[in-house]
């Protein structure tokens, strides 16, 4: 997932389940809210562990009691002042450099 705004890595995590149990066809189940993912910020590959919920939370709303505590040096907020502003998200398959 990645902010659509720069290119500096701030906002562009590597996401995966904590379990690994994934779908063995795309679309055959959903995550819920207290899902624990496996992050990675790639602007410093720094990884964190939060729920679904605290995820989406922070890049909504950004760090407050419901996002859980972040060591990102961001302030997520991605979809900050809309569409007009770029304020939104992209999902696109993470390639290696």
């Amino acid at each position: 997932i990645k902010q659509n705004r720069g290119s500096s890595g701030e906002g562009i995590w590597i996401i995966k389940l904590k379990s690994g149990e994934y779908c063995k066809e795309f679309g055959e189940s959903s995550c819920t809210d207290d899902d624990v993912l496996d992050l990675t910020e790639a602007n410093d590959n720094h990884a964190e562990e939060h729920t679904v919920a605290e995820f989406v939370e922070f890049c909504v709303n950004g760090r407050n009691d419901k996002s859980g505590t972040w060591t990102s040096k961001g302030v997520g907020k991605y979809l900050e002042g809309g569409r007009a502003a770029g304020g939104q998200l992209v999902d696109q398959r993470f390639c290696p450099r």
